[in-house]
């Protein structure tokens, strides 16, 4: 059985790809935030480089719509992982791998590619200008959640009433604080709880707590770099958005096993998951 998988970056060029793609029934699906990670430095270079594999099965790549656009998606649960597709250029794939892919350098490339890695850095500017605010959020987790609760998340154990309700309502302050610092339009904000778990944002904040439960029961220093906190920061949206999807293709493990958990609690609480299918047996 085929599927709708988010392709992390490292994943891009690797054989794997071309092994996934060799099934007619599965589709690439590409976030912003791989392309940004594609494109932040040697655009032309890069960008020819790892989306060439994507160019050899151009009907079977889907390119979702840019991140802003998804902190304004309702939630409804009717047609949701198609409402975040780009119909636009995903239907001009084929053409933009002809035009800009599989061909020589010329001006008009060349303007294409510097401008594209001018907006990438731009993004990731914008997000390191933000990224301490994930070691306030460290400090509120390691005083809220007691280490077998901890513990528990890590082993996927059941979870019990009090630690669901951390988990979500954490995630609905950080999902709320999110709108606001975002200048998201009220009329974007979903009404209640059932609604929002349905939301990317709601989705990349919950992203977040586990990623932060994780760093706590690791023991990571909160030494970490910047660059490094910024690049979790793009990993973690690309799992976002991949709750929504039939899974995420990526080698790291963080990622991987934060998508992995927060697919779990979604399914748990019959949040919309696997394109609408529900929690896999």
């Amino acid at each position: 059985m085929g599927g709708r998988y988010v392709i992390d970056t490292n994943w891009l060029g690797d054989a794997a790809l071309a092994d996934f793609l060799a099934r007619p029934a599965n589709f690439a699906v590409i976030s912003e935030m791989t392309l940004v990670e594609v494109h932040k430095e040697a655009a032309a270079y890069n960008g020819r480089q790892l989306l060439r594999m994507l160019c050899a099965y151009p009907k079977q790549v889907i390119v979702l719509r840019g991140t802003t656009d998804l902190y304004r998606d309702s939630g409804a649960s009717k047609g949701l992982a198609n409402r975040l597709i780009e119909p636009v250029q995903t239907g001009n794939f084929g053409a933009y791998c002809r035009t800009v892919i599989n061909v020589s350098d010329d001006d008009v490339t060349d303007i294409h590619f510097t401008q594209i890695e001018e907006q990438s850095r731009e993004q990731i500017a914008e997000l390191r200008a933000n990224v301490r605010n994930i070691l306030t959020l460290f400090d509120r987790l390691v005083a809220i959640f007691e280490r077998g609760e901890l513990d528990r998340l890590r082993k996927r154990a059941p979870y019990s009433v009090d630690l669901q309700r951390k988990l979500i309502h954490l995630s609905m302050d950080i999902h709320k604080l999110l709108l606001r610092s975002l200048n998201i339009e009220p009329r974007y904000h979903p009404k209640g709880l059932r609604r929002a778990v349905d939301t990317f944002v709601f989705r990349y904040a919950l992203c977040v707590v586990i990623f932060l439960t994780r760093w706590i029961r690791q023991g990571e220093s909160k030494t970490i770099t910047e660059e490094r906190l910024v690049n979790h920061i793009m990993d973690l949206k690309t799992a976002a958005v991949a709750t929504f999807f039939d899974g995420l293709k990526t080698h790291d493990e963080m990622p991987r096993d934060v998508h992995l958990e927060v697919k779990h609690i979604l399914g748990a609480i019959g949040a919309y998951v696997n394109c609408g299918q529900g929690p896999r047996r």
